[in-house]
């Protein structure tokens, strides 16, 4: 009897301290230099997102996109807990293996993915950047389209920025749009930031989802 009460015991322990550090945990993800190197990719990436139909195919986006991200668990928003860090494409290879699973599954594939925008868009208020930077390089073969295109892009930023930093208690940002003047076309993309989220708020989405579902 005592051995059962003891055992008891370290379970309610053990689920207590697991319950404190998802209350108390949250997800960070550190996005490292989104980068578009060309206006090559550039058109690659436009080209596949409006033409494109096939999900699978979709994913070569990522072939003219090089990131790097680390996603970290962290206790009280310092103390990591777990850390993995994947590329472009490391991510290319593990949606193409869920899709393809998926597909041999017979699954509902546009029902998940309908499924999945709606978390997101349940979970997107709770999502907070910490840091963001963005670099763009752009020229064109005309000198004036290039200064236009520069001063009409960096008024777009000037003006989302605010309500962005205000929703997102945005704190520090920076951004750099330099025209290039060589009459050629040139594209190059860098972005950076760190985002985190609590994980009892992505808990609480996901079960109450599930619970719709049921």
């Amino acid at each position: 009897m005592v051995v059962f009460l003891y055992a008891l015991l370290l379970i309610f322990i053990i689920i207590f301290c697991m319950l404190i550090i998802l209350t108390l945990s949250s997800l960070e993800i550190d996005v490292k230099d989104i980068t578009i190197e060309n206006s090559k990719n550039a058109y690659n990436i436009l080209e596949i997102l409006l033409k494109e139909k096939n999900d699978e195919k979709k994913l070569d986006v990522l072939d003219n996109i090089k990131c790097n991200i680390k996603l970290k668990i962290k206790f009280m928003k310092k103390i990591p807990i777990i850390s993995v860090k994947i590329d472009n494409m490391k991510i290319k290879e593990l949606l193409l293996k869920q899709y393809r699973n998926e597909i041999k599954k017979n699954k509902d594939i546009q029902k998940d993915k309908e499924k999945a925008k709606n978390i997101i868009k349940k979970i997107m208020p709770q999502i907070y950047l910490k840091v963001s930077s963005l670099n763009l390089k752009l020229g064109t073969d005309d000198a004036a389209l290039t200064a236009i295109a520069s001063s009409v892009i960096s008024i777009i930023i000037s003006i989302l920025l605010p309500y962005i930093s205000d929703h997102n208690k945005l704190q520090n940002y920076y951004y750099r749009i330099t025209p290039i003047y060589i009459n050629k076309n040139v594209f190059f993309l860098q972005f950076s930031c760190i985002i985190t989220i609590k994980l009892v708020h992505i808990i609480n989405v996901i079960c109450k989802k599930e619970e719709k579902v049921k």
